[in-house]
């Protein structure tokens, strides 16, 4: 009887999980002096975001996010922000959309205020690095971006990591404290570097103090099921680098 009513839990998470297999995000990591961020960032916000999010509200994308690296985080001397470009189901960018125009944001805004706008865009920040990622599964219990995230840059060892995410992601959402969880699979040839990382998880909060909340701890029965099923997490990857981010601006 007992097995009969693990199995259906088991049953009802692998249902409640939000598989994202045809979703592609590109992330970009930049780094910007601390004595050009706030003009870098109110250009991100009050430019660069009203124009992501016309093409968003015309369909050319799903979402658009930035984000600050919390200064004491891992990584953080590397860079200091991140953008994440939510592509649409099937799409591989959202430079085909010709709907878009500038001149519908910006209605009255000089061609020389473009230019220094962009100006500043451009020479305020380093680009260190741009990535493409394939979704694998994810789970938003808002109805909007969380403040909080965690990048956890993580290098795979089992199959069995990516696919417990496909069968059982829901559970990292039904249970902790997470507001939103996603996984990601890196979308780049990477097989020359062994200690690159592959994979990426993110962990979601509404706030500071809802990370720091006690949450709903997993039973312990289903906690050694799926043990059995694919492993402890130390057989399935390494952590290789946790980042922790504060949110500047999502379209939604």
């Amino acid at each position: 009887m007992n097995k009969i009513i693990l199995s259906l839990a088991l049953l009802l998470i692998c249902s409640l999980t939000v598989a994202q297999t045809n979703q592609k995000i590109q992330m970009g990591f930049y780094k910007v002096d601390e004595d050009m961020r706030v003009e870098y960032e109110t250009v991100m916000k009050d430019y660069l975001g009203k124009m992501m999010a016309e093409r968003v509200k015309l369909g050319c994308m799903s979402n658009w996010i930035f984000r600050r690296v919390v200064p004491n985080s891992s990584m953080a001397e590397n860079f200091t922000h991140m953008t994440i470009d939510v592509m649409n189901p099937g799409d591989e960018n959202y430079w085909d959309c010709d709907a878009f125009d500038v001149d519908v944001v910006f209605p009255n805004m000089s061609p020389e205020l473009h230019s220094i706008l962009q100006e500043v865009h451009r020479k305020s920040r380093n680009v260190i690095y741009r990535t493409k990622l394939d979704g694998v599964a994810g789970r938003n219990k808002l109805n909007h971006v969380g403040d909080i995230a965690i990048y956890n840059f993580t290098k795979t060892k089992s199959q069995k990591y990516k696919q417990k995410h496909i069968e059982m992601g829901a559970i990292f959402t039904d249970y902790g404290n997470r507001d939103a969880w996603y996984a990601f699979e890196r979308d780049e040839p990477i097989d020359w570097a062994t200690k690159e990382w592959d994979y990426m998880t993110v962990d979601v909060y509404d706030s500071v103090e809802k990370m720091k909340s006690q949450g709903k701890q997993m039973p312990e029965k289903l906690w050694n099921e799926m043990n059995k099923k694919y492993g402890n997490g130390a057989s399935q990857r390494e952590i290789m680098k946790r980042v922790m981010t504060t949110l500047i601006y999502a379209v939604k």
